[in-house]
């Protein structure tokens, strides 16, 4: 409680102090440019803390969440490696598939997509935060054995950051824990990313063990049985990206957000605005529908939804969209952009008919690059 109540309150700290500074120097403007830096600094902290806070309190629950979902397991490796390279890249760290010690002889599993991305995205996240610039990362993805309906894959994520000694290794699962108190100022952990990994690990049925030594590195391997011979794989058929979105054009393109939140929505707006989208608005999911109903067909080319509205949630005006009798009822892209970020909540969205899911608060680029990867699927432009 002593870690939990330290760590939420110095991010909350950081915002309080950077708005009364603000606010004492209104006409300088480099104090300004400052404080809006610290402010969404602290603020992106303590979003991640709370994630993290309640991804941990969900797992502890025990509450069955479906583990045999098609997926194709390639997909889900290239976005984490996508993410977690520009991170690094951030940081001027060498982030690199160990190719020699990757083996992918079924891409096509069961199981639950959602928490492996969640999983192997907690580890690669660590490695990369508890690394120094000019370090390196090195990921890697392998079959060890299979047997008639299962087959068992070892992730693994090794870097050369600041470790930890044989002692810690042991309490490294443990919620809050890290190993000096300087680790959660300079490297803002939360010490709930193995605890979390760990929950994850064993609801897939699967294991995970640390190995790490102090100013040397951390070697993290997880073991993990999915089921094979899988023939439909329904909404989570994804196609690993290998056309560049960059060259999108997203000006001129008819928009629809539906959420019942004023400041949301005004967030969202602009957004899009900014990048020469025309947008519309509907104040909760049965508007959209009436909205989109009355349309042209073609006129939206995508449609942002909230889940939590009144008269209609998302979830609902997703799948009453998808069964209109218009052409582009079943192509048009929906984009979840939802404060539900647990994992059956991501899940539901996909079986809702939903293309992606984004997490509140929403990141522009996070927002841009979901935009452009549905066009891309659905040839709109």
């Amino acid at each position: 409680m002593s870690n939990m109540s330290h760590d939420i309150r110095t991010p909350i700290n950081g915002i309080i102090g950077m708005t009364e500074l603000a606010d004492r120097y209104p006409d300088n403007l480099e104090i300004q440019k400052k404080c809006r830096e610290k402010l969404v600094e602290s603020a992106r902290h303590l979003v991640s803390m709370v994630n993290d806070i309640l991804d941990m309190n969900k797992l502890e629950t025990e509450q069955f969440v479906e583990n045999d979902i098609p997926f194709n397991l390639a997909a889900v490796l290239n976005r984490v490696n996508t993410d977690q390279q520009m991170q690094a890249g951030k940081k001027k760290i060498d982030y690199v598939v160990d190719w020699k010690k990757s083996e992918l002889n079924h891409m096509y599993l069961m199981g639950n997509p959602v928490y492996i991305e969640k999983l192997l995205t907690v580890i690669t996240d660590n490695a990369v935060k508890f690394t120094k610039p000019g370090g390196n990362v090195s990921v890697w993805c392998r079959e060890i054995s299979e047997d008639d309906e299962r087959a068992f894959y070892e992730f693994g994520c090794s870097d050369n950051g600041i470790g930890m000694s044989e002692e810690f290794a042991g309490h490294a699962f443990e919620m809050f824990s890290q190993e000096n108190k300087t680790s959660r100022t300079q490297y803002e952990g939360t010490g709930l990313g193995l605890a979390i990994a760990k929950k994850i690990t064993e609801r897939l049925g699967g294991t995970i063990e640390i190995k790490s030594k102090k100013n040397c590195g951390t070697t993290v391997t997880m073991t993990i049985p999915f089921k094979t011979g899988v023939q439909n794989l329904m909404q989570y058929t994804e196609n690993v990206n290998t056309e560049s979105t960059e060259d999108i054009p997203l000006e001129g393109l008819h928009a629809l957000i539906a959420e019942d939140n004023e400041l949301n929505l005004e967030i969202a707006k602009l957004m899009l605005e900014e990048k020469g989208i025309c947008v519309e608005c509907a104040a909760d999911g049965k508007e959209a529908v009436a909205k989109f109903e009355e349309s042209e067909p073609g006129y939206y080319d995508v449609i942002f939804m909230d889940i939590m509205m009144p008269y209609m949630n998302g979830w609902d005006a997703t799948r009453k969209i998808r069964t209109l009798q218009r052409p582009d009822a079943d192509k048009i892209p929906i984009i979840a952009m939802s404060a539900n970020a647990f994992a059956e909540d991501i899940i539901n969205s996909h079986i809702s008919g939903m293309n992606w899911h984004l997490t509140k608060p929403i990141d522009a680029d996070k927002l841009m690059t979901a935009l452009k990867e549905c066009i891309r699927k659905n040839n709109i432009r």
